[in-house]
């Protein structure tokens, strides 16, 4: 009898409370603090993180996760009797945690030559809820008992449909980290400009800049709408102002008609690049050829 099981890694944000409600075998990101390595969710909450970054003088930044990480993680999925092991992973053109990947799935594979279990890398081409959507998503089909090839399926059309709109509310972080350029990010903060920024494969683009914080909910609200595929799930990323989480879906709700799926806490790889004062749409879009202001 056949037993499918998810994995994926904790810069997808699926949260260690969703990954027990819906069965997902969850890798943690190690995240580096001056010379300190801390494994995401294990030695730090989500909330603490922020603290983090707001308290230290170096910025942190993501380490990809290891060859031997995820050979125990493999071994682990073995013991409990899976036959079937979906392992979706971090943008491979951003982390080399994919190659990592596959190369401890070949060891595994020496390690355990006679092992009954098939394990598939899947490149979700994405950060964040882009696949840490998908991903629940398609625990929930395994739940109600779907077969790997139907879950493969599911996962490689929102992989390919999938888009991040979001928008830092502060710059200071995306000017350390050189995810927006030091001249244009001071120039931004200095007109009260604030962006609307795409990921689209992984790559970001920003693709409005709009004057004023009570402005940019709605517009960022009405890219969303526009580009989605009309009926579909969507969720929501949530950052250290949750007040602004509940305008996005009150928002989406009165656009769209429901709530959001999920809702995502941004964890350390999109914090560290946009910080933490964040705030985003993932959509599944019909054409990713978007039009920009």
């Amino acid at each position: 009898m056949s037993k499918v099981r998810i994995m994926t890694d904790s810069a997808s944000d699926v949260s260690p409370e969703q990954a027990e409600k819906y069965d997902i075998a969850l890798v943690n990101f190690w995240i580096i603090v001056g010379e300190r390595s801390l494994r995401e969710h294990v030695e730090y909450s989500t909330k603490e993180f922020y603290k983090l970054m707001d308290e230290s003088e170096d910025m942190p930044h993501t380490s990809q996760i290891r060859v031997e990480d995820y050979v125990e993680e493999y071994e682990k999925q073995l013991d409990d009797g899976v036959t079937d092991l979906i392992n979706v992973v971090i943008a491979s053109i951003g982390s080399n945690s994919f190659n990592n990947a596959n190369k401890a799935r070949d060891e595994f594979y020496k390690k355990h030559p006679g092992a009954e279990m098939k394990i598939t890398v899947m490149d979700s081409k994405g950060y964040t809820g882009v696949y840490g959507l998908p991903v629940i998503e398609a625990a929930k089909k395994v739940q109600k008992g779907a077969q790997a090839d139907e879950v493969i399926a599911f996962l490689t059309d929102w992989f390919d449909s999938g888009i991040i709109i979001c928008t830092a509310f502060t710059l200071k972080y995306a000017r350390k980290s050189g995810r927006v350029g030091c001249v244009s990010a001071f120039v931004g903060e200095m007109l009260g400009l604030k962006p609307i920024i795409t990921f689209t494969d992984a790559v970001s683009e920003t693709v409005a800049k709009v004057r004023g914080e009570k402005a940019v909910i709605p517009q960022m609200v009405d890219y969303a709408v526009e580009h989605m595929v009309p009926g579909t799930v969507y969720s929501v990323l949530d950052g250290s102002r949750p007040e602004l989480t509940d305008e996005v879906i009150r928002m989406m709700k009165k656009r769209v008609g429901y709530g959001p799926a999920e809702i995502h806490e941004v964890g350390a790889t999109i914090a560290c690049h946009l910080g933490h004062e964040v705030s985003g749409i993932i959509v599944k879009c019909p054409n990713r050829n978007i039009t920009h202001d």
